[in-house]
């Protein structure tokens, strides 16, 4: 079958979960989106294991029939994703994932990402199967006529109505990108407090911003400036922060970092990820620091104490995050501490 971005939820609500998604484009966010759809899904239907395939030139397609077929340690059902630097696997490549189609194992989930499907690519015989036994989805970019309402509708799914000149405002201002746009609305859910939000507040909201910005917090965590990002919390706390909105927007850019730290591992080039993942020059210095200071297994160890987190903000003792909080950014500018706990 093939799906469109926004038939996606519905899908994942309505029917089982199809053994294969491949979900392809060359719009990093939606991309990113769709697949943790799926992925949460998975997980909620007790897919507790993932293993995580980065294919190159030099990569052993005898792996995927390997993690097909043998049986996991940890879990009865595992999520197998397999990220193709090429939308054309190559000969070897496409009859691998051919032939996985034809011997479907109940127990695994197959998740493939790549760049944009061009037309011969979509006639290749193992797409065709995938499209069979699974789920195609492409993801187009929105062009820049389209934004505005973009804007308007992801902020309608938070309870929140723009007027149109503001949702204009912001796309002016993000220059088509979907990642920046997103954290102008994920910094106008934090910032306004009120349901209707105008021209006034987008340009209030970037004033306010200067004093104790969550992007900014991140930002300085990344780049090791512990005392600085300690005082940036603390101000948000006294401002009245939520402590769940600024989790969501530190689990933005943190799952973002985690899929570089983790690809560059597995031999990508660095550069590449930065441009594919839309990191523009002025973001790049941040990002190298912090990808300098840990590996992908630090990251992992970093992402257990989030899902920590997690649960004390979901619990009666959700004011103890922000003691959390203040452990994870000092953990992340490069400070040791004893207070990194797993529960």
């Amino acid at each position: 079958m093939r799906l469109r971005p926004d038939q996606l939820n519905s899908h994942l609500q309505r029917s089982n979960l199809a053994p294969i998604y491949f979900v392809s484009g060359d719009e990093p966010l939606q991309k990113l989106e769709c697949i943790d759809q799926i992925r949460m899904t998975a997980r909620s239907q007790g897919y507790d294991e993932r293993l995580v395939f980065n294919v190159d030139k030099s990569f052993d397609w005898n792996s995927i029939n390997d993690a097909s077929a043998n049986l996991s340690l940890f879990s009865s059902r595992r999520i197998i994703e397999l990220r193709l630097t090429s939308p054309k696997p190559g000969k070897e490549g496409g009859k691998v994932l051919f032939e996985y189609t034809e011997q479907l194992n109940e127990d695994n989930l197959l998740i493939i990402s790549s760049d944009k499907l061009d037309k011969s690519a979509q006639s290749n015989k193992w797409v065709k199967a995938i499209e069979k036994t699974g789920a195609l989805i492409q993801v187009w970019p929105v062009n820049p006529a389209q934004l505005p309402g973009w804007i308007q509708n992801r902020l309608q799914t938070k309870q929140k109505r723009i007027t149109l000149d503001a949702a204009k405002l912001i796309a002016l201002r993000v220059e088509g990108n979907l990642l920046a746009a997103q954290q102008e609305i994920d910094k106008l859910i934090l910032l306004i407090d009120k349901n209707d939000i105008d021209t006034e507040d987008v340009i209030s909201a970037v004033a306010d911003s200067s004093r104790y910005d969550v992007f900014d917090l991140i930002e300085s965590a990344f780049l090791g400036n512990a005392d600085r990002t300690l005082h940036m919390l603390q101000g948000l706390k006294n401002e009245g922060t939520e402590p769940m909105a600024l989790f969501g927007a530190w689990m933005w850019e943190f799952r973002r970092l985690c899929s570089i730290a983790h690809q560059r591992d597995a031999g990508a080039n660095l550069e590449g990820l930065f441009k594919s993942y839309r990191i523009w020059d002025q973001k790049k210095r941040p990002m190298n620091a912090v990808l300098q200071r840990h590996s992908s297994d630090s990251f992992d160890q970093l992402l257990k104490f989030c899902a920590t987190i997690d649960r004390t903000l979901k619990s009666s003792c959700r004011d103890q995050a922000w003691d959390q909080f203040n452990t994870l950014l000092l953990a992340i500018a490069g400070i040791k501490t004893t207070n990194l706990q797993i529960t």
